[in-house]
């Protein structure tokens, strides 16, 4: 499977008890899920309902002080049936805490077409969570571009988002033009449609006065935004950090495939960090058992004996069908990683200059990575030098 979008959101719960909040999320889901089906009831049921090539899955369960309510869709693509999308809405309650988590997958067993780069529209639904008051670690998730405008809220973006090591989004800063204050680049996109079209993925701002950008200058030095351009700050972002590890995007440099280039970016990175949200697997896990000691007991309890010894003997074989399978797969999960491996240490060796990744010290500690041993590769005037 090839992730497409990750998105993972904490809903505010103030003044709302953690079960109605949860109850009201997986409803919400459901019906965003189940938009169009004739066959479909309003309330969420456990179950699927499948309808015109959409499959819904819905999975529950309760364990304590936490929920689980998982609902998996599973649609063809718009533009070509024979790619399929699965997106995956995990909502996990622990306490009054209630996490979202949507992930869109497409099926790479058709292995001929490429991965598309359009997902099934999930706007709507990440709007919704948005406008509910959503979180993303520290920070405030919102659907619009926010100001900066004065020295006070320079500062404030700074030191409360910028710097933040509780923030988990990408911030995308655009700034205007010297020209003219609160215009910007139209190469660049337009910043109200990036930041609806990143909702929950990022954090969209812009910079109107080039006064603030000279403010913004004085407190990040080369990691500064200005004329122009737009800069992509990563999280855990540090004022030492070097420059090109926060993508500037210079004005001069803009052309007209910059601004889905930009979104690309920012879409791919949250797809490749996302993490279903914390207890997924283990309430899974637990359901799952339920429903085997369920299927257990209402075979135990057939009263032909020899029924249910056939019965039984059906279920031991697709027990050790299903682990000789699953040996296979992690045994050929296994070579490939050591193949991929493999690949990359001769592709490092192969390619003279490679940067090295970087070290674990420079990203945990702060402290800088000792230095890269790769060769670098010979300028042109110092070979003509040794002829």
């Amino acid at each position: 499977m090839f992730r497409a979008l990750g998105a993972r959101l904490t809903l505010d719960c103030k003044g709302v008890a953690g079960v109605a909040l949860f109850e009201a999320a997986a409803q919400r889901s459901w019906h965003w899920a189940t938009s169009g089906l004739k066959t479909a009831t309003d309330l969420l049921t456990e179950g699927e309902v499948q309808e015109d090539g959409l499959r819904v899955e819905v999975v529950r369960c309760d364990s304590g002080s936490r929920s689980l309510c998982q609902v998996a869709v599973h649609r063809a693509d718009e533009w070509d049936p024979s790619i399929f999308w699965l997106t995956t809405i995990d909502i996990v309650r622990t306490g009054d805490v209630v996490e979202v988590g949507v992930s869109v997958e497409q099926d790479m067993r058709h292995l001929r077409v490429p991965p598309s780069p359009l997902a099934p529209p999930l706007v709507a639904l990440l709007h919704a969570f948005v406008d509910e008051g959503a979180t993303a670690g520290t920070q405030r998730l919102r659907a619009s571009a926010d100001a900066l405008v004065g020295s006070e809220r320079i500062d404030s973006f700074v030191q409360s988002c910028l710097l933040d090591p509780g923030r988990r989004l990408p911030v995308v800063l655009f700034s205007a033009m010297k020209e003219e204050d609160g215009v910007y680049p139209p190469a660049a996109g337009n910043p109200a449609l990036t930041a609806r079209e990143l909702c929950g993925l990022a954090h969209v701002f812009v910079m109107p006065r080039v006064e603030d950008s000279h403010r913004l200058t004085k407190r990040l030095g080369m990691l500064s935004v200005y004329d122009g351009a737009v800069r992509i700050y990563w999280p855990r972002l540090r004022l030492s950090d070097p420059p090109p590890r926060h993508p500037l995007h210079l004005r001069h440099r803009l052309n007209t495939a910059s601004g889905p280039a930009i979104i690309r970016r920012v879409v791919e990175a949250g797809a490749r960090s996302y993490r279903p949200p914390d207890g997924t697997a283990t309430l899974l896990a637990t359901r799952w058992r339920e429903r085997e000691q369920d299927r257990i007991a209402s075979i135990t309890s057939d009263p032909d004996p020899a029924r249910q010894a056939s019965l039984l003997r059906d279920e031991l074989l697709r027990v050790i069908d299903a682990k000789v399978a699953l040996e296979h797969e992690m045994e050929t999960l296994q070579r490939e990683l050591v193949f991929t491996a493999e690949d990359t240490d001769d592709s490092d060796t192969r390619i003279p200059g490679r940067r090295a990744a970087p070290h674990a010290s420079t990203e945990l500690t702060g402290k800088p990575a000792p230095p890269s041993r790769l060769p670098a590769a010979p300028e042109a005037a110092d070979g003509a030098s040794r002829d």
